[in-house]
C-alpha cells in the first residue's frame, strides 16, 4: 500500500484527503495496525458520492490506483 485516502461520511459524503504511507506496524499485541504517513495528508477533491449512482457509500476497504483517484470527480469514477 503506497497511499491511503479518507472518505468522510454525511453530510460531506466524499473522499477529501490522501496521504502517502511510510510504513505499517502492528499495534501492540493485537490484530490492529498503525499506518504511519511519510507526510501530512493533503486535501483533494472532494470526490463525492452520487445519490442514485452505481457506487454506494464505502463500508469497508476499497482499492484503486492513485491515478484513477486523482482524476475522479465522483465515487462512480473511482470504482
Amino acid at each position: 500500500m503506497k497511499y491511503i485516502a479518507a472518505y468522510r461520511v454525511a453530510p460531506i459524503s466524499a473522499i477529501t484527503h490522501i496521504a502517502p504511507v511510510h510504513n505499517i506496524e502492528v499495534w501492540k499485541d493485537s490484530d490492529k495496525f498503525v499506518l504511519n504517513f511519510s507526510e501530512p495528508a493533503r486535501e483533494i477533491g472532494p470526490i463525492a458520492l452520487v445519490k442514485g449512482g452505481s457506487v454506494r457509500a464505502p463500508q469497508s476497504l476499497r482499492y484503486t490506483t492513485k491515478d484513477t483517484l486523482v482524476k475522479a470527480k465522483t465515487l462512480d469514477d473511482v470504482w
